[in-house]
């Protein structure tokens, strides 16, 4: 019977989420409206760019509200009510990350156009965008005590973080990472977007746990965010010379486009900063 319960629980769960899902679709689809019919470019077009970046939204929101589901449970309907606040927050966090990284990241074009045109480059960057963004917001709700105020503070300082790690690593790279994604390098595009996800678990590692206080765990999490992007950048030259021994990254994504060499190198990465994110639970 406990399971049927159980099993019963999780129906109404998935159908929040699925409702969720539809109202971002809405969103999404009003917010280009003036510009194409998203549906028509997908379906029709077969607009690979803007299939990438509508099923990024759709994920970082699952993953976001794994958050609101992993908190303490008190009673059915008021992890219902939870989920659904929160489930909202996390939509709105999406957005507003979409906004971010269209006019401080990946800026001087306009992303929205790049997408109707195809480029892929563009759309990896910011499905790695929703991706990292849903893993901030399910270790910023996964706790208990800090409920929904923390949920938006330590998404504006995951957001800062990111757009930290988005501009340094733009900076120490000995090429613009950011003008390769302009000129539709998809390999460019996978290379950022998987050193934001694999920042993004180290991210939802430091988050997670109960709230103990602002100024203990904003600094426990300026902490992490900071070594983790040492980390990851320092990561680049290990990887260059022992997983791709024959070439460089530099080579493999600046003149190649190779987004198989560039898969292999975000692999690591991420598997790095999953084994890291385990010790940091």
């Amino acid at each position: 019977m406990a399971q049927l319960v159980g099993f019963g629980q999780g129906v109404v769960f998935a159908a929040i989420a699925f409702a969720l899902m539809w109202i971002a679709k809405q969103i999404s689809d009003f917010v280009v409206r003036d510009d194409f019919d998203a549906d028509v470019e997908i379906e029709e077009h077969s607009n690979l760019a803007l299939g990438l970046r509508r099923a990024g939204l759709y994920l970082g929101l699952a993953i976001g509200l794994l958050g609101a589901l992993a908190g303490g449970s008190e009673d059915f309907a008021s992890d219902v009510i939870e989920m659904l606040t929160e489930g909202v927050a996390i939509v709105v966090f999406l957005f507003v990350a979409q906004v971010l990284t269209d006019r401080l990241v990946i800026h001087g074009i306009s992303n929205r156009q790049a997408l109707r045109d195809g480029n892929v480059a563009v759309a990896v960057a910011e499905l790695g965008v929703y991706i990292a963004t849903g893993l901030i917001a399910y270790g910023s709700f996964a706790g208990e005590g800090g409920g929904i105020l923390a949920g938006l503070v330590f998404f504006a300082v995951g957001q800062l973080a990111l757009l930290a790690l988005a501009t340094i690593y733009e900076r120490v790279t000995p090429w613009s990472v950011i003008e390769c994604i302009r000129d539709g390098n998809a390999a460019a595009g996978l290379m950022l977007a998987g050193m934001l996800v694999a920042f993004g678990f180290i991210l939802h590692a430091s988050l997670l746990g109960p709230f103990t206080g602002w100024v203990e765990d904003l600094l426990a999490f300026a902490l992490s965010a900071g070594m983790g992007i040492v980390l990851l950048l320092l990561l680049q030259w290990p990887i260059d010379r022992l997983f791709l021994p024959g070439t460089s990254l530099r080579q493999e994504i600046e003149t190649d486009r190779n987004a198989a060499a560039v898969s292999v190198a975000a692999a690591v990465k991420l598997a790095l900063a999953l084994v890291i994110s385990a010790v940091l639970i």
